[in-house]
Parts: C-alpha cells; structure tokens; sequence
C-alpha cells in the first residue's frame, strides 16, 4: 500500500526515515526541501520511523503518514529535534 509521508514545519531542514527490518532501502524517504513523499509500505509488516529537524528556536513542526501523526512539536534553544517510533 501507498501512503503519503508529509511534514509542516515553516522552517529549517528536515529529514524523515520510514523503515523495516527486512526493507530499508538507505535511502531517506523525505528531505528538505521536500514537504511530502509517498512511501509503499506492506500491509501487516511492522516500520519504525526516525526523523532529524534543525531550525529557529520555537519553530513548530508535525510529520504525518496519510492522517496519522507520528511526531510533533516545537524545537528547543538547542535548534533541532530528532526522534524515532513505531509506525
């Protein structure tokens, strides 16, 4: 199946990683200064995530795949914000 990956983020650079054990291409499904990707996931088949964002200070941001929100929030005084989950 095909879902879409997308980021709001108003600025800084970004990039967002789907992944499986059994499938990880190396290749980062999103990058600046791309907002939204489509990704082919397979049906029943566990994907985790990781994601890597610098910007101003206070500067939003929420990735989403189709209309699940996998992460977030603002960046910190350090600039950037990374993270992982599970899909």
């Amino acid at each position: 199946m095909t879902k879409t990956l997308k980021i709001t983020m108003s600025e800084g650079k970004w990039f967002v990683d789907i992944f499986s054990q059994a499938n990880d291409s190396g290749v980062y499904d999103l990058i600046h200064p791309n907002t939204s990707a489509e990704v082919a996931l397979n049906e029943g088949e566990m994907y985790g995530f990781r994601y890597s964002l610098h910007g101003k200070a206070g500067t939003s941001f929420k990735i989403e795949l189709d209309n699940e929100v996998l992460a977030e929030g603002q960046l910190d005084k350090s600039e950037s914000a990374s993270g992982n989950g599970i899909v």
